[in-house]
């Protein structure tokens, strides 16, 4: 309850993709239960790329806080009475890709799925952009083909204007502080128990050739902005350096990306 508006709260906790997020959901599920926490349904329609994630029939009473992969703003639309605390976890493009790279050799060496090839060949099979992409597709439902207006300028512009709006915005590596935070807003303990993490590390990032590691920062130009503007952003305020020069008018490169990586993994 915000004691000033008199307010139910409910905090959006993102779940981006190899962004601690499994460890803030945990967290929740453990101290507020399946009344208090929720992880956010999937819509399993065809339509779900097109229009963002539906929550046909949700019950949230008495719910706190609300994550997942799933998690949309148009969420909200079922707490109209509720104050939206929208906070999110942010990674470098290098990290993020290793990560996922090595949660799928670990995936492999436990039985699930094929051998991963070498990391370059991998990589190349990966979309530009993930983290920014599974935001805006994602969270802010700008489906196909509404995704492909957006230049990597625009996404980025975009975004921005949104985050500015959220409670915290912040790297991956403040997880314990954004979870310690929340916490205290709901009465519940703060101890914080790290999971989903492992030491079994097919790469490491002193294992990545420079040239290949300057070539994903390169490629992932979004994706980098956004974690070096917001990754130290915290709980109020907005990034005061000056944005990158983006590129204006790629917005074909975004669509022959999909069209590629689609193909690749058929």
């Amino acid at each position: 309850m915000n004691a000033r508006s008199g307010k139910r709260v409910v905090h959006f906790l993102l779940h981006v993709p190899k962004c601690a997020g499994t460890t803030v959901e945990d967290h929740f599920t453990h101290y507020l239960g399946a009344g208090g926490f929720r992880v956010a349904p999937r819509w399993k329609s065809v339509f779900r790329d097109m229009v963002g994630n539906r929550y046909p029939g949700i019950d949230l009473a008495g719910v706190k806080a609300v994550s997942g992969h799933s998690l949309s703003r148009s969420l909200a639309r079922h707490l109209p009475e509720a104050e939206i605390r929208e906070s999110v976890l942010l990674r470098d493009p290098v990290g993020y890709f290793l990560s996922f790279y090595n949660y799928r050799w670990t995936r492999y060496r436990k039985g699930f799925g094929p051998e991963p090839p070498p990391f370059e060949t991998w990589y190349q099979r990966q979309r530009l952009n993930p983290i920014s992409r599974f935001l805006l597709v994602r969270y802010f439902e700008q489906g196909m083909p509404a995704l492909y207006r957006f230049s990597s300028a625009r996404r980025l512009d975009w975004l921005e204007k949104r985050l500015a709006g959220f409670h915290f915005v912040g790297s991956y590596q403040r997880a314990d502080e954004m979870i310690a935070t929340i916490s205290r807003e709901l009465g519940i303990p703060e101890t914080v128990e790290a999971h989903n993490v492992t030491a079994d590390k097919h790469l490491r990032a002193e294992d990545l050739p420079d040239k290949l590691r300057n070539r994903v920062l390169r490629e992932n130009a979004v994706d980098v902005a956004l974690f070096e503007r917001w990754g130290d952003r915290g709980w109020s305020g907005r990034p005061t350096a000056p944005p990158p020069a983006l590129p204006r008018l790629d917005q074909p490169r975004y669509v022959l990306d999909d069209m590629f990586t689609g193909f690749s993994k058929i």
